[in-house]
């Protein structure tokens, strides 16, 4: 998986697709962002939700040492007849987002607040499906409500709804490239070859 921008690209699937309804609208769409977009444009139509990286942290209280061996690189490349690839266990990394809602009638802002804590961010319970590069296979990232604050207020003499969450999502990133190598195919035991001197043969 690419570091960051796979768990971006989940959160974004996981907060997509979420409709809501009032006495005017039988069916209005939640529009996802992220709140600095560069390549995305869009119109500010309430209701919306945007989202923020915004911190990234060590996680060494779950960081293990060794040596991976697959077939596909954690599924970042294309599998190879005969090849495995080597590789150090990726550092573990924890990443903060913070995801908030905005809307202007007080049903949409209950039901995008209703929605998200039974069915993204049930508290210490949830998870983040992130698929790999490849799109051959689905990890399952723990997924964390640290926080949850009301921030409503009023803006150009309207209501504006906000919900403000706190998540952390567990991560991991790959520090070298991994190099592929051939499989073995047979292991020789105190075998004698013509191509190592009489003097270094294995006893």
């Amino acid at each position: 998986m690419s570091f960051i921008l796979s768990e971006d690209l989940a959160i974004k699937t996981a907060l997509g697709g979420i409709t809501v309804v009032d006495e005017k609208n039988s069916s209005r769409s939640v529009g996802v962002w992220f709140s600095t977009p560069d390549i995305e444009s869009r119109a500010q139509s309430y209701p919306y939700i945007t989202i923020d990286l915004i911190d990234s942290n060590y996680a060494k209280y779950r960081q293990t040492s060794g040596i991976f061996r697959d077939n596909d690189a954690q599924g970042t490349l294309t599998p190879v007849a005969g090849n495995t690839y080597t590789y150090e266990i990726p550092i573990a990394w924890d990443l903060r987002y913070q995801i908030t809602t905005y809307s202007r009638h007080p049903r949409h802002d209950r039901a995008i607040l209703a929605y998200l804590l039974a069915n993204v961010f049930p508290a210490t319970h949830g998870y983040l499906a992130v698929p790999n590069d490849l799109g051959t296979e689905t990890s399952y990232r723990h997924l964390i409500l640290e926080d949850l604050v009301k921030r409503d207020t009023i803006e150009d003499g309207r209501r504006l709804y906000r919900n403000v969450f706190t998540i952390s999502v567990t991560s991991e990133a790959s520090r070298v490239v991994s190099t592929s190598a051939p499989e073995v195919t047979d292991v020789l035991i105190n075998s004698i070859t013509t191509d190592i001197p009489p003097d270094k043969q294995p006893v």
